[in-house]
């Protein structure tokens, strides 16, 4: 279960690059897995490639787009969720 505590990484294996505008592609190069995110998404994934954790992510959301600690809690556990069951991202084990 993933929780606002965590720290969570890219999977070594993932590239990604920027759009025009605020979008992300993602892409796993073993598996040719790709992901488009959203300004959303692309928010909470650079705040995963910054080693931030998830609370921080949530709170930068709030600040950033304007929204309450719980729709930004729910936005950035159900992104880091489906990020994690296709192995796009893996925890960080670093020590903080």
């Amino acid at each position: 279960m993933i929780t606002l505590d965590q720290h969570l990484r890219p999977h070594p294996d993932v590239v990604d690059t920027r759009l025009d505008g605020e979008e992300t592609v993602v892409l796993h190069l073993e598996s040719k897995l790709y992901f488009s995110l959203n300004p959303t998404g692309t928010h909470i994934w650079q705040g995963l490639k910054s080693g931030l954790s998830l609370h921080d992510i949530s709170e930068q959301l709030q600040d950033r787009f304007i929204v309450d600690a719980a729709e930004a809690e729910r936005c950035v556990i159900s992104l880091v969720q489906e990020l994690t069951e296709q192995q796009l991202v893996v925890p960080d084990t670093a020590e903080r």
